[in-house]
C-alpha cells in the first residue's frame, strides 16, 4: 500500500486516479467491465508512488501524457470495498486520445451533466476536481459502497435506452 499526505495527515491508498479538468468539465472514460464511466487510473504497484501510478495508468488507458498538478482528495471506502484511492489533478502535456482495452470511449463532462451510468463514487470526485481546479483545498471523503449502491448502478443501465428515446422527442 502507498501513503498520501493531505494537510499533514497520512492516508493509505491502493489506487490512484487523475482528473483532467478543462473549462469546468472532467475527462471520463468508459470501462468495459464492469461497464461504466470512470476517471482514468488504477492500482498502485508495490512501492510505486501514487502520482506515478496515476500518470502511468492515464497514459495506458487514454493515450494522454499528464503532469500531476496536485491532489484533489483521498477517498476511503466503507462497505463492500476497503482500500482507499487518491485523486490527482492532471494537466495534459502530450499524447493523443485513443481507445484501449480499459477505456473504450473518452468524453468530457460537467459535474451536473454526468452520464447516468457513471460509477456512483465518481460524482463526488468530479465535483471535487472542478472545485480544486478552481482553487479549493484538497478533501478527504469516506465513500460508502453497499449492495444498494451496486444495485442502483446496475439498474441505471436499464434506464439508458429510455433516456435515448426521450432525447429524440
Amino acid at each position: 500500500m502507498s501513503v498520501v499526505t493531505i494537510d499533514g495527515v497520512e492516508w493509505t491508498v491502493e489506487g490512484a486516479q487523475v482528473a483532467i479538468v478543462e473549462r469546468g468539465r472532467v475527462l471520463l472514460q468508459f470501462r468495459p467491465w464492469p461497464p461504466g464511466w470512470e476517471l482514468p487510473g488504477g492500482h498502485c504497484e508495490p512501492g510505486e508512488d501514487p502520482a506515478v501510478t496515476a500518470a502511468r495508468e492515464t497514459e495506458e488507458e487514454t493515450g494522454y501524457q499528464v503532469r500531476v498538478a496536485g491532489i484533489v482528495g483521498v477517498y476511503s471506502w466503507r462497505g463492500l470495498r476497503s482500500a482507499g484511492d487518491v485523486l490527482f489533478l492532471g494537466q495534459v502535456i502530450g499524447g493523443a486520445p485513443r481507445r484501449s482495452l480499459e477505456a473504450w470511449a473518452l468524453r468530457m463532462a460537467a459535474p451536473d451533466a454526468l452520464p447516468r451510468t457513471v460509477f456512483p463514487w465518481i460524482r463526488d470526485r468530479v465535483r471535487d476536481a472542478v472545485d480544486v481546479a478552481g482553487g479549493e483545498a484538497a478533501v478527504h471523503r469516506v465513500q460508502p459502497v453497499t449492495i444498494r449502491h451496486v444495485l442502483g448502478f446496475a439498474t441505471a443501465w436499464l434506464h439508458t435506452p429510455v433516456d435515448r428515446l426521450l432525447r429524440r422527442r
